[in-house]
């Protein structure tokens, strides 16, 4: 997953200086105080806010690739000031458990942490409320699942995840069992109401054997009824099989508190579908949008929207929209645009490759939004003149992202591309990526850039710079149009700081908060957003 929250970060120290702040209609900025961190310690999540400010849960790293790291739950008020952290405690009964997650739920703080014991084979999931004036657990931790693993070993002693719905009254925990190899993939489902308590629970036998699915997203919805959305191979678990695609996507729908199941086969002749995102309506129908391509799984021609029917499994409502020229040149030198528009006169086939699908956003109107980026990893090895390898390194791609706007027909109304290019080396791509905001019709997205391409013609692009105090922190405003507006909010060496928007959140319907940190300064910062409040929103 390019999410990833990298755990070792040695820094050095910065002394912070005054920040220049632009002036913008509808945009403010506030900087928070810059902080003295220690050089392993980092943000590790934005859990969420209340009136009072913002919870964030911090990481510090232990030596020996991360054994012995810590955690720290802490509390910034409205102004980004630290006013409390607390160490999470992990000891229960004189053992380490390990943390799951901390989340900021109906306004409530939680804790899920889980413990193998090697004795009885069973890996327990555990549950505290935290208080949120100590930020210290409340009460004894409650069990509220368990895998038993007797007969395999602790590796693979099962994997927990998490996901809320949509209106945000049902919680699922979700979790793989162990399986032996050529055996049909096993999963638990713990439904919990608002208040944390059990609805259902249920352990589910995929009707396929684990080397043909594999499940790549799950969602509860607000009946508390759970889709698992997968790919079904052909043959072995491979995306291509001499050449040619060789799965297709499946939607499993466990309803009735999981004592019915569903399938949905989600196929388009002629199209391939090879990223998609769901998402389930009021009436149980899914929604499934992404993006196809003629033949190739790594390369993209166009993005489709498809309603799918609960009851009947058919298709009530689908729309295509292949790539057209402007868009796949929009980007491009005029010379390479040329030859670009050319080959698609003659019917060869253009496509864009390596971009993920990360976000489906449905709008109030019953439109909807994607949103994808270019990402890709290069590694790259020196052999020595005596033989064997000398060096190697990793190149980290994060590059352009691709909006498509969907109207409440289905319909397809216009897809762009917002210019970006972030390359490093070695380092996961810490600073790298982008964070996204909604705010009523409008996206913004916010990411370090070089200071050029506010100013670059058509068709360049820099790659971001981190060295010699060159990056700077952009946002890209998106209207309903597809419009572009792209703005320098302040400069990383007036700020100290380095933006790492995989961390960053939006905390509100028109707040986002994001954070930077460069050797062992940090330091937040609020961003309010304020178009036109006549026009409509997107939710």
């Amino acid at each position: 997953m390019k999410k990833i929250l990298f755990l070792i970060l040695l820094l050095g120290s910065l002394l912070p200086v005054a920040v220049a702040q632009p002036r913008y209609e509808g945009i403010s900025i506030l900087l928070g105080n810059p902080q003295q961190e220690s050089k392993r310690s980092t943000l590790a999540d934005v859990i969420g806010h209340d009136e009072s400010g913002f919870y964030a849960l911090r990481l510090r790293s232990g030596a020996f690739y991360g054994i012995n790291s810590k955690f720290s739950l802490e509390h910034y008020d409205n102004s980004m000031n630290k006013t409390r952290t607390v160490e999470v405690d992990l000891e229960l009964d004189d053992k380490k458990r390990a943390l799951e997650n901390i989340i900021h739920y109906n306004n409530r703080l939680f804790m899920f942490t889980s413990l193998a014991d090697q004795k009885t084979k069973q890996k327990k999931l555990y549950l505290q409320p935290i208080s949120k004036t100590s930020l210290q657990p409340m009460g004894e931790p409650r069990q509220i699942s368990a895998i038993d693993y007797a007969g395999y070993s602790r590796g693979n002693s099962g994997v927990f995840g998490f996901s809320v719905s949509s209106d945000s009254t049902k919680f699922l925990v979700f979790y793989n069992l162990p399986y032996d190899q050529g055996e049909n993939e096993r999963f638990g489902f713990h439904v919990l109401d608002w208040e944390m308590n059990q609805l259902w629970e249920k352990q589910i036998e995929l009707p396929y054997q684990e080397e043909l699915f594999e499940v790549e997203r799950y969602k509860v919805d607000n009946t508390g009824n759970i889709h698992l959305l997968g790919r079904l191979f052909n043959e072995k678990r491979k995306l291509k099989r001499k050449g040619e695609p060789n799965y297709k996507y499946q939607v499993l729908s466990y309803r009735d508190n999981g004592a019915s199941l569903t399938d949905y086969a989600v196929e388009i002749p002629g199209k391939f579908l090879n990223d998609m995102q769901i998402a389930i309506l009021p009436n149980q129908d899914i929604i499934c949008a992404g993006f196809y391509s003629p033949a190739s799984t790594t390369s993209i021609g166009g993005s489709y929207f498809l309603t799918i029917d609960a009851k009947s499994k058919q298709v009530k409502k689908q729309s295509f929209k292949d790539f057209g020229a402007d868009f796949l040149t929009e980007n491009m030198k005029e010379g390479r645009a040329a030859v670009t528009k050319d080959k698609i006169e003659k019917g060869k086939n253009v496509e864009l490759y390596e971009f993920d699908l990360d976000e489906l956003v449905l709008r109030e109107d019953g439109g909807a939004i994607l949103v994808g980026e270019q990402y890709y990893i290069r590694v790259m090895t020196t052999y020595s003149p005596a033989g064997g390898v000398s060096s190697t390194k990793t190149q980290y791609h994060y590059n352009n992202i691709i909006v498509v706007n969907i109207n409440p027909q289905g319909e397809i109304e216009w897809a762009h591309q917002i210019p970006k290019r972030q390359r490093t080396v070695n380092d996961g791509g810490f600073y790298s990526s982008y964070t996204m905001a909604v705010v009523q019709d409008r996206l913004y997205f916010i990411f370090n850039d070089h200071p050029k391409n506010l100013n670059a013609k058509q068709g360049q692009v820099y790659n971001m710079r981190l060295s010699g105090n060159e990056a700077i922190v952009v946002m890209v405003e998106m209207d309903g149009q597809g419009n572009q507006t792209r703005r320098p909010l302040f400069k990383a060496a007036d700020a100290s700081v380095i933006i790492r928007p995989k961390v960053c959140e939006q905390l509100t319907n028109k707040e986002v908060v994001i954070f930077g940190q460069r050797k062992r300064v940090q330091r937040f910062a609020r961003i309010s957003l304020q178009p036109d409040s006549q026009k409509a929103s997107i939710k």
